[in-house]
């Protein structure tokens, strides 16, 4: 079990180094993607992070 501490700890490293990204999607199409990636063993949070960082490192543009 995590302390009270480390908790408060990983919400400040969190809030100091983590930052969400989302969208918005129609109903029919959020549902789509969310039996996708549950069909392939992964969520839409875990697709959708491989995905940017894949595209990060495939950027040439070296930003």
């Amino acid at each position: 079990m995590i302390s009270e501490k480390k908790k408060l700890s990983n919400r400040k490293w969190d809030k100091e180094n983590m930052r969400s990204i989302s969208c918005r999607l129609r109903t029919e199409d959020a549902e789509r993607f969310k039996k996708y990636c549950s069909d392939n063993g992964t969520t839409p949070a875990q697709f959708l992070k491989h995905y940017i960082l894949k595209t990060l490192d495939n950027d040439s543009s070296g930003d």
